[in-house]
C-alpha cells in the first residue's frame, strides 16, 4: 500500500464558533471515523496542530525565522491505500464536511527509506 499526508484546513468559520454541544458531536464524530479507519487498517496516525509556529525561509547565507499565528493547517492524518482514488473515495465520508467547511490535501509521502 501506498502512504499519504492528508492536511486538514479549515474553511470560513471555525468549528469552535459553533456551540459547545454541536463541538462535541462533531468531535465523537471524528473521533468515530478515525476509529473506523484504524480498525481497517488505514489511519497510521492523526493528530490536530497548534494554530501558532515558526517558519523558517532563507538560504545558505541566511535563514530567518517568522512567528506564524493563524490556524491555515489545523491537522493531519498519516493514511495508506492502495492507489489516491480509493483514498479520496474514503475521504469524503470524512464527518468534518457535515458540520463545517474543509479542504483536505492529499499528497503520497516519497519513502526514501
Amino acid at each position: 500500500m501506498k502512504k499519504f499526508m492528508v492536511f486538514i484546513y479549515p474553511q470560513g468559520e471555525s468549528i469552535f464558533s459553533l456551540p459547545e454541544e454541536t463541538q462535541q458531536k462533531h468531535i465523537q464524530k471524528v473521533g468515530a471515523y478515525l476509529g473506523e479507519l484504524k480498525e481497517k487498517g488505514l489511519l497510521l496516525d492523526a493528530q490536530p496542530l497548534q494554530p501558532s509556529g515558526a517558519l523558517l525561509s532563507g538560504n545558505k547565507t541566511s535563514v530567518d525565522v517568522e512567528t506564524v499565528d493563524q490556524a491555515s493547517i489545523a491537522g493531519f492524518y498519516t493514511l495508506q491505500a492502495n492507489d489516491p482514488e480509493t483514498l479520496i473515495a474514503t475521504l469524503k465520508k470524512d464527518p468534518r464536511f457535515e458540520d463545517a467547511s474543509w479542504q483536505l490535501e492529499i499528497r503520497e509521502i516519497l519513502e526514501m527509506m
